[in-house]
């Protein structure tokens, strides 16, 4: 249990590194800290739950039946994809694995050290928050890192993660998280405290709407609007709106800047080529794919896509729609699996959530994220699922 528990302080102390600490192995194989530590606690949490036959067995199927259908689909499809293919293609579902153990690893540790957990990843987001504004104000763009694949992003908050999508994602997963905590703890703790919470929350959303991210705002509405009902806060739905409103009549006059622009159509366009691309990917093998995560390789395939090594792409391992993605890769038995695991999860969340801040910030948070999953793969962004993970496990 010691050794759980450092693996994942360690993951929580690289979390706010994002794309920063990031490493090219070859062969599109990029290494991050986060995957490389997630790893590592899925092999020792396997080693643990090897040796407690009891908790083993309480273990439930669904939290397994993704990944071995992942991993049939990617067996089924190794025919044409080459070993350094297949290989590339199980280090992604390896790593979706690796993510799911956080999930068994926290469920063991005791309240107290779950407590820690807490106040840590308050401090990760901010110090993801204070990056953010300072990249904002004195690195307002990614231009010179247009040769790693980087877009460019100008006059728009990206932080750490290099892209304001999926950092305002974070953000928004962020700000329901402070909330829980500061509507749960706003009778028992001091007024300093009190204050640094509704600070924290209002920096959270002004941090949100510089990412200009259309994605981002319309899963601030849901997840917001989500939390405020399931809390019986209604007046807090008022001003989370209202604040949006006075953003877009700010910023309106600059909608001419095409980065700036809520009505941008460049971006819609790449979004529905992208989906279109899924769809014929998802025609050649409807009911289990093309294997998890061989997508690039099937876009390459079926000529969909053109890789110019001079300008490597972030994009192609994956859709823009996670949906689309989790059905073009594991078929439509993977797909119902997926929603199957969301499902269990939020129902357990729904038994309890007027007891349990964390099963409220979960149903929340998933309720925008997977309206936020229709615009960006954001369900498999790593930061993402190594949240999301905590989250459940702290709801247990």
């Amino acid at each position: 249990m010691f050794i759980l528990k450092i693996l994942i302080t360690l993951l929580i102390v690289f979390l706010p590194f994002g794309e920063i600490l990031r490493f090219n192995l070859g062969n599109n194989i990029f290494l991050k800290p986060l995957d490389l530590i997630s790893v590592l606690l899925f092999f020792w949490t396997i080693i643990v739950y090897l040796k407690n036959k009891p908790f083993r067995k309480s273990l439930r199927w669904f939290y397994f039946f993704f990944p071995l259908v992942g991993l049939v689909s990617l067996l089924i499809n190794s025919y044409w994809l080459r070993p350094n293919e297949l290989l590339a293609s199980f280090f992604y579902l390896l790593r979706w694995v690796s993510y799911l153990s956080i999930f068994f690893a926290v469920i063991r540790f005791e309240e107290k050290f779950k407590e820690k957990i807490t106040n840590f990843l308050v401090v990760d987001g901010l110090i993801l928050l204070l990056v953010g504004y300072v990249q904002f104000f004195f690195y307002p763009n990614l231009k010179n890192l247009y040769y790693l694949g980087w877009d460019e992003h100008l006059y728009r908050m990206f932080s750490s993660f290099l892209d304001p999508n999926f950092i305002g994602t974070f953000f928004v997963l962020y700000f329901i998280f402070i909330a829980g905590l500061l509507f749960q703890k706003k009778r028992k703790i001091e007024k300093k405290t009190l204050y640094f919470y509704i600070f924290t929350s209002i920096l959270t959303v002004i941090a949100i709407f510089l990412t200009y991210s259309r994605s981002a705002l319309l899963m601030l509405i849901v997840s917001g609007i989500t939390f405020f009902l399931l809390l019986q806060k209604r007046k807090f739905i008022f001003y989370l709106l209202g604040a949006l409103v006075v953003f877009v009549i700010i910023i309106s006059p600059y909608f001419y800047i095409e980065n700036l622009d809520l009505l941008r159509v460049n971006s819609s366009i790449s979004r529905f080529n992208s989906a279109n691309n899924a769809i014929k990917i998802i025609a050649t093998d409807p009911l289990i794919g093309v294997g998890f995560d061989s997508y690039r390789y099937a876009q390459l395939r079926h000529n969909l896509i053109k890789i110019d090594p001079r300008f490597p792409s972030h994009s192609a391992s994956g859709d823009d729609t996670s949906l689309l993605f989790v059905l073009a890769t594991t078929g439509i038995i993977g797909l119902a699996s997926y929603l199957y695991l969301w499902f269990r999860l939020v129902k357990k969340a729904k038994s309890n959530y007027k007891k349990n801040i964390f099963s409220l910030i979960f149903i929340s948070s998933i309720a925008g994220l997977f309206v936020n999953s229709l615009f960006i793969n954001s369900l498999f962004y790593p930061e993402i699922m190594f949240w999301l993970w905590l989250m459940v496990a702290l709801m247990m």
